[in-house]
């Protein structure tokens, strides 16, 4: 017979530990990459599920031109981390892109970079002052976007998906 005693179980065993947050963020980053990695992976995933601004205003700017993608990334921070979300953008290689970066992360420093290096984009983006790009998707792959200013923060990726 097997007995369990009170004592061989510490309640506070799964615990945040304040002294020691490097397993919290160790988790929250290992859950943000294996969420951008399912998101691509996903069978026939509908691309526009990427998109944060798929609810535009009638106030808002005019439409775009047809054939343009448009995403919302917003620089956050979450328990120390500072990263972009979406973590993942799908769009079709010859599709026009257009990004509108928003710069959401708290603190002393208000500004926050943006690059991908492929497309020979790079940004700073000062909090309360959102900025457009756009640019043609003309090749086809995987290409990081991550934060020039601070090479440790969590990037993301742009997935151009070859024409068919």
């Amino acid at each position: 017979m097997i007995e369990f005693r009170h004592n061989d179980f510490r309640h506070n065993d799964f615990r945040y530990n304040k002294e020691n947050p490097s397993m919290s963020k160790l988790i929250f980053k290992t859950l943000a990459v294996l969420a951008a990695a399912a998101a691509f992976m996903l069978p026939g995933a509908n691309r526009n599920t990427f998109a944060a601004d798929a609810a535009p205003s009638a106030a808002a700017a005019p439409a775009d031109e047809p054939g343009t993608r448009s995403f919302t990334l917003v620089s956050v921070e979450a328990d120390g981390t500072k990263f972009w979300l979406p973590s993942v953008i799908a769009v079709e290689q010859g599709d026009k892109v257009k990004l509108t970066l928003i710069n959401n992360v708290p603190g002393a420093s208000n500004q926050h970079g943006f690059t991908i290096p492929a497309y020979s984009i790079t940004e700073v983006v000062t909090r309360g002052v959102p900025k457009t790009i756009t640019f043609t998707a003309d090749k086809p792959g995987p290409f990081p976007y991550s934060c020039q200013l601070h090479p440790a923060h969590i990037g993301g990726s742009l997935i151009v998906e070859p024409k068919k």
